[in-house]
């Protein structure tokens, strides 16, 4: 037998195996498109839990007919006073017309406003998420100061928001085991081709002496070249991918695309390891049938 650092095959004169790298480099980068759909999911879902649930935004109409006019100094007072008495509430603020602005800006595409325009008048109200907040009762309070008074709990549009991420989120994990057992498949699948391709090579070392250890650790080194080859293919594109992020969503390295660029690595260095043990335990397997065993 030859010395462990020379392999006995010549695994690289199948021509029809020079692809194998380039998909199995295709499929890590699927898992790792998928992987980051499911960090981006999870983090956008846990930024807009953390700012809307548990908010409820209180709003008054101004410069309508009747008594819904613009509210006084003293009636804010009023409004203030009755909704930090009332059970589950943290926190009360009157939201200015500069912050109005703010949320309108992106509806408005740069249609100016009137300095005179009637804004209305807009409380954020911040609950706590354990006690229930009886709305429809503080509602008939608050109209007793102005009739026009509309109360929005964000929960009501969020809650299908939360259920459509999650889905979506198991989604992107279904499609990331599906691709991993796409992945370990071929690699058994091409194992056994190689092995078929090399049979002879195969008995020849099986009648010298060499175990199915042997053996295996010859594939081993091969599959770790293809592995290789393959994550260099993933992580080019998987970069170049987070930088087509930065570009299109922050302009600069924050925090969601340090993550990426992690994954980006990481499932193309997991997924070689993969593909190691399974052509190893592949090759042993298939050595230990009737058909590989010499008489």
């Amino acid at each position: 037998m030859m010395s462990s650092q020379t392999s006995d095959f010549d695994f690289y004169s199948d021509k029809t195996n020079r692809f194998v790298p380039f998909i199995i480099g295709f499929l890590m980068y699927s898992v790792t498109i998928a992987i980051m759909s499911c960090f981006f999911t999870y983090n956008l879902t846990s930024e807009w839990s953390n700012t809307l649930n548990g908010h409820i935004t209180i709003e008054f109409q101004s410069n309508i007919d009747g008594p819904g006019e613009t509210l006084t100094s003293t009636q804010m007072q009023e409004i203030i006073k009755i909704v930090e008495s009332t059970e589950g509430i943290k926190s009360i603020k009157k939201l200015e017309d500069s912050d109005i602005l703010k949320i309108l800006e992106p509806w408005l595409s740069g249609t100016s406003i009137p300095d005179d325009f009637p804004f209305p008048t807009i409380f954020d109200v911040e609950s706590n998420k354990n006690i229930p907040l009886d709305l429809l009762l503080l509602t008939e309070k608050l109209a007793k100061i102005s009739p026009g008074v509309k109360i929005h709990d964000h929960a009501n549009w969020y809650a299908p928001i939360l259920k459509i991420s999650n889905g979506l989120f198991s989604f992107a994990i279904l499609l990331s085991v599906l691709i991993f057992i796409t992945v370990l498949i071929t690699v058994i699948f091409i194992t056994k081709k190689t092995l078929s391709v090399h049979q002879n090579i195969v008995k020849i070392l099986q009648l010298i002496g060499a175990n199915d250890k042997y053996i295996a650790s010859q594939f081993n080194k091969y599959y770790l070249s293809i592995g290789c080859k393959a994550s260099l293919t993933s992580i080019i594109l998987g970069i170049a991918t987070v930088f087509s992020m930065i570009h299109i969503f922050s302009g600069k390295l924050d925090f969601v695309t340090l993550v990426c660029a992690g994954i980006a690595i990481a499932i193309p260095a997991l997924t070689t390891l993969l593909v190691m043990i399974t052509a190893r335990k592949s090759v042993v397997f298939f050595l230990n049938n009737d058909e590989w065993r010499i008489g």
